[in-house]
């Protein structure tokens, strides 16, 4: 059988015309062969594998998802729908995520980049890159708008997330940036949400589902890598639970600081993600 998540082309397929090497393995069992001939040709979690959406989550974009290894941000601003992805590592600058966000919203078709984080830091990494380039985004248009006829030829563009989770196991979130057309809501949440780094994303994601369901406007603040990773993964988890009520979500990110208990008047940042209704 082949193993959840294993590199089918390189790992299998590609080999099924190929006789296994069993001059130096007739000592070995076959799944120690196998085992053996993946980890050489790149299969197993060493190797490329091919991703694919959840079916669950209904994102803006078409179902194929395809990562351009070795190509600049700007060919990636001009590739088609469903290959406009940026991976996203624990030492990528946020500042210069968001100017590749920014770069791949402006180029070609326009749709925005979908982010392939992987762990608690990327995840984080990338959810402040979301919030510079959202900021910057809205900011932009001062400069630009005095080469500008008028002010009416520019729209702002309030970016978004939608997450969503790259397979079953539910271990790792593709985040799929969206221009909205409107604002998030304004004003105080009528439930906020505190997230930790021991924070049940589930439960969490719980609680979200329940007061979207009953017309809160609800936020959720986070402070920490592994606490602003939770609050991905809960809203990830959320878009999976409202799915049946006909309701989707997404979040927006923003920066906040905050008072740190017990420590006079030094403060802290953190962000805070004001979850929305999709249209």
């Amino acid at each position: 059988r082949l193993r959840r998540g294993a590199s089918h082309p390189r790992g299998m397929a590609g080999n099924l015309d190929k006789p296994l090497k069993l001059s130096i393995s007739l000592d070995k069992p076959l799944d120690e062969i196998i085992a053996s001939r993946r980890s050489k040709d790149g299969g197993g979690h060493g190797g490329k594998s091919h991703r694919r959406r959840n079916p669950r989550n209904d994102t803006p974009y078409g179902d194929g998802v395809n990562h351009i290894k070795g190509v600049s941000v700007a060919d990636i601003a001009n590739a088609p729908s469903g290959e406009r992805t940026l991976k996203v590592s624990s030492t990528t600058p946020p500042k210069k995520l968001a100017g590749s966000i920014a770069l791949v919203c402006d180029g070609g078709c326009g749709e925005a980049p979908l982010l392939l984080p992987l762990g608690a830091a990327c995840v984080n990494q990338a959810t402040k890159a979301i919030a510079i380039a959202r900021r910057d985004l809205l900011r932009r248009p001062a400069a630009l708008l005095d080469d500008a006829a008028d002010d009416d030829e520019w729209e702002p563009t309030f970016l978004s997330c939608f997450p969503g989770f790259r397979d079953d196991s539910k271990r790792a979130v593709s985040m799929q940036c969206d221009k909205e057309a409107k604002a998030p809501w304004a004003g105080a949440a009528d439930a906020t949400l505190t997230v930790a780094s021991g924070t049940n994303p589930a439960t969490l994601a719980g609680a979200i589902a329940g007061k979207v369901r009953q017309g809160m406007k609800v936020a959720a603040r986070a402070c920490g890598a592994d606490a602003v990773s939770n609050a991905v993964f809960a809203v990830a988890r959320a878009r999976e639970y409202l799915a049946d009520d006909g309701i989707d979500v997404y979040f927006v990110p923003e920066f906040d600081k905050e008072f740190v208990r017990g420590e006079g008047e030094e403060t802290r940042t953190v962000i805070v993600f004001r979850i929305c209704k999709a249209a």
